[in-house]
């Protein structure tokens, strides 16, 4: 249930029977429900005990709802997906070990467990000819969630942050390319929250893993007030034809360009690029923000520079609205790396449990951003 916490913050709780959150104020309260003599039946309103709201009414049970301390509200589980997820790879993480691998340079014939080095190789294929290339092994991925999924939904959350078009969406309808673990999902629970704006969010992930498709099995059965609900399609996003998918208005790309990259498939960006206009952009709703959110490496020779690319096709197709650039002072070498407007912190904004120590997770965020407002001119 999204209620308030002793911080006056919004909050996730977990769900606790005889308790329940005001629609309005959203306080939790006590409730006590009792049958209604048969015959004597009248009918019953659910009033909330801080601000009076009618939650409801029954013609079956009677009210009794109370207030409840601080303490008590304390001591009530919260709960939210970047948790949820990043405990469940390490739970399984940590009582699995590694069956066959394929990778060649550190594991030959035999995996060796260093999954930090399995990783390291596929981001820096240029370092490594002979490493691993992509994202096979199941559990070097809830090795990868642990590691990355604090820097990557800080990242994302940043750049929420700046988009004046965000707020004005009512509900949002979000595709995610390369969806991965979903970070951009778990930086749009903490959003909504944030804003205080009892918005809900309804998720479309596409990635060509289906080595994700247990993570994203936790993720699917994450329900909540704000988190609606999280579909997954396993596809080629670039070589595979999908249908139009009307209603969406947000698009993320994270970390996905670099991801081109370094797997030897830049050259398909631009058909990348083009499908995603003709088959998701060109069917916004009239009238209606739509924005392109954009997360990646912070480097002119990983993909960055193709980001200009997709604002100049949305131009020809008839597309206009803003572009703003962004960038984290994290280890700045040279003046390419200063990518627009500077982030006044580096920051990762969630705290990190010390039992994820072991996978010496990033606690600085380093990306280069692109945050895209879209409007047609019939929207002007």
């Amino acid at each position: 249930m999204l209620a308030y916490n002793e911080k006056n913050r919004l909050k996730e709780f977990e769900d606790v029977c005889n308790l329940q959150a005001c629609t309005h104020c959203r306080k939790i309260y006590r409730q006590v429900i009792n049958d209604q003599i048969p015959g004597f039946r009248e009918r019953e309103h659910d009033i909330c005990p801080y601000c009076g709201t009618d939650n409801g009414s029954s013609m079956s049970y009677e009210f009794s709802n109370s207030k409840i301390s601080e303490e008590e509200l304390k001591k009530l589980k919260k709960k939210s997906l970047i948790a949820t997820v990043v405990k469940y790879c390490h739970e399984e993480y940590s009582t699995s070990s590694c069956g066959d691998c394929n990778h060649y340079n550190t594991c030959p014939g035999e995996c060796q467990g260093n999954c930090k080095k399995c990783l390291e190789e596929v981001h820096f294929p240029a370092k490594y000819p002979l490493g691993k290339k992509d994202y096979d092994c199941e559990r070097m991925l809830d090795f990868y969630v642990c590691d990355y999924t604090v820097k990557y939904t800080s990242e994302m959350l940043y750049l929420m942050r700046e988009s004046e078009a965000l707020k004005q969406i009512d509900n949002y309808h979000v595709i995610s390319i390369g969806c991965g673990g979903c970070p951009d999902l778990m930086a749009f629970e903490r959003y909504c929250h944030e804003d205080e704006n009892g918005k809900s969010v309804n998720y479309i992930g596409i990635d060509v893993n289906k080595k994700w498709m247990n993570i994203h099995k936790v993720i699917k059965e994450y329900k909540t007030t704000t988190l609606r609900k999280a579909q997954f399609v396993y596809m080629d996003a670039v070589s595979e034809e999908y249908s139009e998918i009307s209603q969406a208005n947000v698009i993320v790309l994270q970390y996905v360009i670099s991801h081109f990259y370094n797997t030897k498939q830049i050259e398909k960006i631009s058909t990348f690029f083009d499908k995603l206009i003709q088959k998701i952009v060109a069917h916004k709703q009239k009238g209606k923000p739509f924005v392109v959110l954009i997360n990646d490496v912070n480097s002119n020779n990983r993909g960055r520079d193709y980001f200009q690319l997709i604002i100049d096709k949305l131009h020809n197709e008839g597309f206009h609205g803003i572009s703003k650039r962004f960038y984290f002072d994290y280890r700045i070498q040279n003046d390419f790396q200063r990518y627009g407007t500077r982030h006044q912190s580096t920051d990762i904004l969630y705290n990190i449990p010390d039992e994820l120590d072991i996978y010496q997770p990033w606690t600085k965020c380093s990306s280069a951003q692109l945050l895209i407002e879209v409007w047609e001119d019939d929207d002007v």
